[in-house]
């Protein structure tokens, strides 16, 4: 059995005074706006079959450039490319949005180190240690 030389973070401790806390800031990616879901239904050119109904409706890179597109849409029109829709012809009606971006980055706060987070090896691994380096001088 593998043992993983990483350890959960645990939680900061409550400041002793009564000074707030600091929570760690977090970035939320909003779900794709009304905009960018007409925008594909409106102008995607690829169109994979699914079966029973369903097609998945994407832009191809040529649509992605064109002028009018991204300057109807501004801003989002950077998140077109990351966006595909699931129509359904049988109900005629959306079925899914896949918004295939990556996760937004976290800010992440490393915890002060403290006595208990050292890393010690136990005497078998000492020996272990010492044979293997007298095997290799021989």
């Amino acid at each position: 059995m593998a043992v993983s030389p990483y350890r959960r973070p645990r939680a900061q401790a409550r400041p002793k005074s009564g000074a707030a806390r600091a929570r760690p800031a977090t970035r939320v990616r909003p779900p794709p706006s009304a905009a960018l879901i007409d925008a594909v239904l409106a102008w995607s050119d690829l169109r994979d079959d699914l079966g029973g109904g369903r097609v998945l409706l994407r832009l191809s890179p040529s649509r992605l450039a064109e002028p009018k597109l991204r300057r109807d849409l501004g801003p989002d029109a950077a998140r077109l490319g990351d966006i595909a829709v699931i129509w359904d012809e049988r109900d005629d009606a959306l079925f899914r949005v896949l918004d295939g971006a990556p996760p937004p980055l976290a800010v992440v706060t490393r915890p002060e180190p403290s006595d208990e987070d050292q890393f010690v090896l136990t005497p078998a691994a000492l020996d272990y240690i010492a044979q293997s380096q007298s095997r290799g001088r021989g």
